[in-house]
Order: structure tokens, then C-alpha cells, then sequence
């Protein structure tokens, strides 16, 4: 037998690389093997609990024992059978069909696939009225053939040059105003819609909104088909999703799990205006797999299990057990926005699509496969089988809050995910590195690499077991007396009761060495977990999250009060994060206005908001308040827990700045999140249990989050080469701060507004021109 990495490379090679590609990039190298139920296991042995389904196909499960066993005893009498004559096998399973939908429908043509069902469903509506148009959602999907291609994604369909835009009419979802518009124009042949839009995360429709678009069909002269491929055959609790609005459509389109997932079949079904060309040209539609004996009888098969009442009550039963265990995780992880959901049609809505994908892998990782919706990738489709127990629902919710919990606690390890260094490079680092470690310990040192962003960081273990953090300073970025300033401010902290590390000589008593053009420095390891590794979060992530950033407020007032006390030495030297050091015309951390990725108009909003920070910090001075020492890298990831206490690390951004930069610096991570003023002012109540904060100034603090986001997108373009994800990062923050700035102008007047836009103008007669995009 092939091994599986074979079949990956071959597989790769001659059917869908770019597939295979994406799918290993993201951790996922399944090559399915074993299959029964509602598991799989791929050839290395990776078990899965399937809530894909293939959109459905597998309603039933793996290889049902029924469905097989029709498959086998079909196969005694009947092979395809011949698509010019009757069969006993198609007319047992057309009356089958048409007994569970609407009283209207009354005919039925067999396909092989659901796409080319909705080919037909196009063809026959032109036929029948004489018109061109097709009117669908434009987050619709009907399948990947050529009608139906063009009748759903326009880039794809575009792609093979099979786009029609002039024909195939795109509305948004649950717009009635738009639908309207184009239906009363009386020049639509079909509205092609899904009642709720798999492709789209299944969004409920208003209730409403379904029977309207069919009365506007029938006032207008236009047909009305519902593509219920992934929605049908008892997914939402009834056998049509059409029947909780008590539709009666011109035609319905099924297929996927008609099959059993064992044999192709779909079908349209048509009520008696639409089959008419059935009676006049009986060849109008052949497909020689359509309708094909073998697949009838199993679909017959699937049909009665799918739609039996048994099968219906344990759809209703198994949906409300699982909503509820799925709306206590969204209660306790703020990331699960919403739940959509009828039935067993779910989808779950996630914060972002970058959430979702992370989503895909966690779940994969704790043995389940579920996929993003396609045209929103914040959707995550989550599709039970008709026949899950209480069992299969208890074990998928607790591997769903498993993958929760990973994704809350790894998140930003894999968005601040370095690129790999390549071999040459990473070893002539720790070739220095433990070259400088023989200047602190004179026996062999076990080296491994912490973190390599500003600094590479090594933990090293001597021979003892004890272990310290070794420090490769940037070349160019501090001086060596800067470095030894940041080790002396954490001396003071500790002999002030600071939980920070201690600075360890050399054996020769020298704090900082220089070897080879870089500055070393070594400090104790401190036993502790990161400040953002929430745990398990019983009381919910937005409870711990309030706990934590109280306590972290706390933690900056007390720092900011011996800052404000302690006494530098005389040759202390650390930058400032002043009005030059941040908005200059070479800030600290990179030009962020000269960034490639901003369009014209981009960095238009980003040097007005420039202009206008730099009065607000005038206005504002550096006194006593407000200004003095900051760590200057507040954030989660340079502070540690252990025993209730927190402690903090990695000074090498300290020096002078506002309070509040230190503040934003700590919230910015967070600051999209819908819980961010709640964070605020806990930080806030933390800080002011230490150190007076002023209302006035906190009514000014967004402005600080604005700066924030600037000295990152300038430390994402001068710094950032290390980052797998700085591009979106970059892109991001761009669009967050273009997207703040508006408000910031609408506090000014119009004669500052006027001068501020002057001002702008003619710094931008003074630049290059961007390289981005003219607009964004």
C-alpha cells in the first residue's frame, strides 16, 4: 500500500496542489483511510469526528449499514440502467421525493450532482418565461459547473472566463429594497437562492423576508427556486428549510445527502408550469448518471432514514442540547460572537477570520473537522449529522471548548509567529551567544532560543540545572550605557519590592560585555506563566480578563510611583518617548507615514492625525502627572504570573513617556474587542488604587491609543522582518487608525481643521510619493 506521504505528493501533483498546498500550511495533511458513522481516520491513523459532512452528503453518517446494504442488493438486479427508458427504481423514488415537499411540486428530474440540478433549474426557468435574468444572493452558492458557476461566485466564475454579470443579477442577503428593484423590472427568469446561505454561514433570513421575495415572484412573472442541496432532507428539523416559512416554490433543488454518500444523485424538483417542457421534448435534459438505478435505490434509502419521524425528533432534540451547551461557550469566550442556527444548520460566527482559521486548526487538532464558510470566513460551518446521540453532541462540545480554550491562551504566539531563520543565520547567533555565555559561566551551557524580535533571547542552563536569560542585544539600537541604565532601573525596582529579574554579573563583575560589535547582558529566569495564558476560564474570559487588567493597572501605578521617586545615576541614559520620540520626523520606532503598504489617501489621514496629536501632546506637557519613567513594552507578553503576583521583564524599551502611552500600550491588543471599555476601566480602578488619574486625562486616552498604533506600524516596516504575519498586522492597524481619525478631526474647529489640512498638504508636496494603492 501507498504511505500516506506518497499519496500527499502524488495527489499534489496531478489533481489539486494548490489545495493540498494551503491545507499543509495550516497543519492539516489528512488523506482520509478509515470511515464509519460520523469518524474517520486518515492513513497514519488521526481520527476525526466529521461536523463537515461534505455540506451534508454525509447526513447519515460514513458507509450507514442500511444505505450499504441497498447499494449491495441493488447491484444484484441493477447496474446504471439506461437514461432513455422508464425504470421501476426512478419512479419509486420520485414519488418518494415529491411526498415530502410542497403539495405544488409535482415533477422531478434526476442529476448527478447538485450543480448541474441548478443548471437545469436555470435552463428550464428561461424556457419557460422567455427571459435571460437570473437574480441570486451575491454571498450565494449553487455549485462550481457553468450556469450554476456564474449563478454564484463572480471571481471564480470569472477566473474560467464564465462570468456573465449582465445576466446573473447579485443582491445582498435579506435585502428586500434590492430584490424588489430588480423583480419589479419584470425581465427575471428565476430567483436562485438558498434559504440560508451555506457558503455564507448560514445567516437566518428575517421572518419575513422568504415569503416576500416569493410574493414579488409571483406579482412579476418570475420563477422562484430554492436550492436546498445543503439545507434539505431534514437538516433544519423539518424535511425542507422552505417549510418553516411555508414556501411554495416553483422548483426545489436537492442533492449531497440524497446519496448517502454513496452514490451521486440530485434532483429539481418543479411544480407543473415548469416540467411543461417535459411533455413537449422529452430529450430537452439527458444526463446518462442522472437518475441512475443503483443511486435511486439508495436514495430511496436515504430519504426514508433522513425524513423518518425518529430521525426528525432527534434533529430537534440533539439542536436544542447542543445550543445550549454552545451558548454557555459563548458566554465564557467573547471570541464566539454569535451562533447561527435551525436545526442542525449551524454556524458559528467568530470575531475575525483570522479567529476562524485558527478555529479550523485547534478543532483538527483535537479530532474534529469542521470548515470556514466561504465567502465569510468568520463563520465557522458546523454541521452534526442527522443521527448524532447525546453522546457524540456531550464529547464535540467539550473538544469545541478545548479548542477555545487553546485559541484564547495561544493566539498570540501564533499572530506575533516568527518566520524560521534559516540554518546559517541561527546558528552563527547561538554560535555568539554561547561564545558571550563563557563570560558569566565557566561550565558547558545548554542553550535555547526564547525570542528573536529586538533582541535574541536565550535561556541558559549550566551544569548545575540553574537557569538564567541571555541577552544578544540588536547592534545600533542601544548604547552600552543605555543598557547598563535599563539594568540599573531594574536593580532600584527590585530593592524596592518589584517582582523583576535580576541583573547577574560576569565573572569578572561587569553587567554588560561587548563582543563582536553586539552588547550582551544576562539576567535571572523567573518561574511563571504569561500574563495572557487565561487558563480554562471558568467565570468566563471578559471576568478574568477584568481581574487580570486591575491588577495590572495597580501594577503601573506602583511603577510609575517609584519611577517618579527613585533617583537616577549620573550617566543614566534612556530614550524618550516625547513629542520627537514619537511623532518626529524620525521617530523612535520607523517613519510609520513612509509605510509601503498605505495608499495616497491613507497616509493622508495618517499625517493629519499626526498634526493633530502633536498639538494635543503640547497642550498637554510633561509634568510630573502625567510624564517620567515607563517600561515603555507593557504588554502581556513581557509579564509574568506566579503565586498570585505578577512580575515584569524585557526593559529594553524603557525610558521617558506618558503614562498613558504605557496605559495604551497594554490595552491596544485589545482594543477592538467589544469588551475594551470594561478592560479600561479596570486598568483604570488598578491604577488609581496606586497613583491619582485625572478624568481630564483619561477623556484624552484614545488619543494615546492612536500613537500606540503609529510606533507599531513603524516598527512593522523598519523592524518587523522577523514576523510571519507583519504584512496583516501592518494592514490591520493601518485601517484601524485611518478609521479613528475622522473623530479626531471632529474635535478641532473649522480654522484648525483648515490649518491642519494645509499643513498636511504641503508636508505631502514634501515626500515621495507612496507605493501603495491610489486609494484604500
Amino acid at each position: 500500500m501507498a504511505t500516506k506521504q506518497a499519496v500527499l505528493q502524488q495527489y499534489q501533483k496531478m489533481l489539486f496542489p494548490g489545495r493540498t498546498t494551503r491545507l499543509q500550511e495550516a497543519g492539516i495533511d489528512f488523506v482520509p483511510d478509515w470511515r464509519e458513522g460520523y469518524r474517520y481516520r486518515d492513513m497514519d491513523g488521526h481520527e476525526l469526528m466529521d461536523l463537515h459532512l461534505n455540506g451534508g452528503t454525509f447526513n447519515l453518517g460514513h458507509r450507514h449499514p442500511e444505505l450499504v446494504k441497498a447499494l449491495r442488493d441493488a447491484s444484484d438486479r441493477y447496474d446504471i440502467g439506461n437514461h432513455h427508458f422508464p425504470s421501476e427504481p426512478k419512479t419509486r423514488l420520485a414519488t418518494a421525493l415529491l411526498d415530502t415537499m410542497p403539495d405544488t411540486l409535482s415533477n422531478v428530474v434526476f442529476t448527478p450532482s447538485g450543480s448541474e440540478a441548478n443548471d437545469l433549474a436555470i435552463k428550464v426557468a428561461r424556457r419557460c418565461t422567455g427571459r435571460r435574468n437570473v437574480l441570486c444572493f451575491a454571498a450565494g452558492y449553487h455549485g462550481r459547473s457553468g450556469l450554476s458557476g456564474a449563478a454564484g461566485d463572480d471571481e471564480t466564475a470569472r477566473a474560467f472566463l464564465s462570468d456573465y454579470p449582465a445576466e446573473f443579477i447579485k443582491v445582498p442577503f435579506n435585502d428586500l429594497e434590492a430584490m424588489t428593484s430588480v423583480i419589479a423590472r419584470r425581465d427575471v427568469a428565476l430567483v436562485l437562492i438558498e434559504p440560508l446561505p451555506a457558503t455564507f454561514g448560514f445567516p437566518l433570513p428575517a421572518p419575513d423576508f422568504l415569503p416576500a421575495v416569493q410574493a414579488l415572484c409571483r406579482q412579476h412573472g418570475t420563477l422562484l427556486a430554492l436550492d436546498e442541496v445543503q439545507t434539505g432532507l431534514g437538516r433544519s428539523g423539518k424535511p425542507w428549510a422552505c417549510q418553516h416559512w411555508d414556501l411554495e416554490p416553483d422548483m426545489l433543488i436537492t442533492g449531497k445527502g440524497l446519496s448517502g454518500g454513496l452514490y451521486p444523485m440530485a434532483a429539481v424538483a418543479m411544480n407543473e408550469r415548469c416540467a411543461s417542457w417535459t411533455q413537449q421534448d422529452g430529450w430537452g435534459y439527458v444526463s446518462t448518471f442522472g437518475g441512475s438505478d443503483l443511486g435511486c435505490m439508495v436514495a430511496l434509502k436515504a430519504l426514508e432514514l433522513s425524513l423518518a419521524p425518529s430521525t426528525l425528533t432527534n434533529v430537534q432534540q440533539q439542536a436544542a442540547f447542543l445550543r445550549a451547551g454552545l451558548d454557555e461557550l459563548r458566554q465564557r469566550f467573547p471570541a464566539l460572537r454569535s451562533i447561527r442556527q435551525l436545526g442542525l444548520i449551524i454556524g458559528l460566527e467568530f470575531d475575525s477570520a483570522t479567529t476562524c482559521k485558527i478555529m479550523i486548526k485547534a478543532l483538527y487538532d483535537q479530532g474534529v473537522w469542521a470548515m470556514l464558510a466561504g465567502f465569510d470566513q468568520r463563520v465557522l460551518q458546523f454541521k452534526p449529522g442527522l443521527l448524532v446521540d447525546r453522546s457524540y453532541c456531550s464529547e464535540v462540545l467539550v473538544r469545541l471548548e478545548k479548542a477555545l480554550i487553546w485559541h484564547l491562551n495561544h493566539v498570540s504566539d501564533l499572530i506575533m509567529e516568527n518566520v524560521p531563520l534559516a540554518p546559517a543565520v541561527r546558528g552563527e547567533t547561538e554560535s555568539l551567544a554561547r561564545q558571550a555565555a563563557a563570560h558569566w559561566l565557566n561550565e558547558p551551557v545548554e542553550l535555547s532560543l526564547l525570542k528573536l524580535r529586538e533582541n535574541a533571547v536565550y535561556k541558559v542552563t549550566d551544569a548545575a540545572g540553574q537557569s538564567h536569560v541571555l541577552r544578544v542585544h540588536r547592534p545600533g539600537y542601544h548604547s552600552r550605557d543605555a543598557i547598563e541604565s535599563e539594568l540599573a532601573w531594574m536593580q532600584a525596582l527590585r530593592r524596592d519590592g518589584f517582582k523583576v529579574p535580576e541583573v547577574v554579573p560576569t565573572l569578572q563583575g561587569d553587567a554588560v560585555i561587548e563582543h563582536k560589535g553586539r552588547c550582551f547582558s544576562m539576567v535571572s529566569w523567573l518561574d511563571g506563566e504569561l500574563f495572557n495564558q487565561l487558563g480554562e476560564v471558568p467565570t468566563g474570559v471578559i471576568a478574568e480578563l477584568k481581574s487580570r487588567y486591575h491588577a495590572l493597572g495597580s501594577l503601573a501605578g506602583r511603577l510609575h510611583n517609584q519611577g517618579s521617586r527613585w533617583q537616577p545615576p549620573q550617566r543614566f541614559r534612556r530614550p524618550e518617548w516625547d513629542i520627537e520620540g514619537l511623532l518626529g520626523d524620525n521617530p523612535n520606532w520607523g517613519r510609520f507615514w513612509d509605510h509601503p503598504m498605505l495608499s495616497r489617501t491613507q497616509r493622508r489621514q495618517l499625517l493629519k492625525a499626526r498634526n493633530v496629536l502633536r498639538i494635543l501632546l503640547q497642550q498637554l506637557g510633561q509634568t510630573d502627572d502625567c510624564y517620567g519613567l515607563i517600561h515603555g513594552d507593557f504588554l502581556p507578553e513581557n509579564i509574568l504570573q506566579h503565586e498570585g503576583e505578577l512580575a515584569l521583564i524585557d526593559f529594553d524599551d524603557c525610558g521617558y513617556g506618558w503614562f498613558m502611552f504605557e496605559m495604551a500600550t497594554s490595552l491596544f491588543p485589545l482594543s477592538a474587542e467589544p469588551y475594551f471599555d470594561e478592560l479600561v476601566d479596570a486598568y483604570v480602578s488598578g491604577y488609581r488604587s496606586e497613583r491619582h488619574f485625572s478624568d481630564e486625562h483619561l477623556e484624552i486616552f484614545p488619543a494615546f491609543l492612536l500613537l500606540r498604533g503609529m510606533t507599531y506600524i513603524g516598527w512593522l516596516m523598519e523592524r518587523g522582518a522577523t514576523l510571519k504575519h507583519r504584512d496583516e498586522l501592518s494592514r490591520e492597524i493601518i485601517n484601524g487608525i485611518c478609521e479613528a481619525t475622522p473623530k479626531l478631526l471632529d474635535e478641532l474647529n473649522n480654522a484648525q481643521r483648515f490649518g491642519i489640512a494645509l499643513l498636511t498638504r504641503w508636508q505631502e508636496l514634501r515626500l515621495p510619493k507612496p507605493t501603495g494603492p491610489a486609494v484604500s
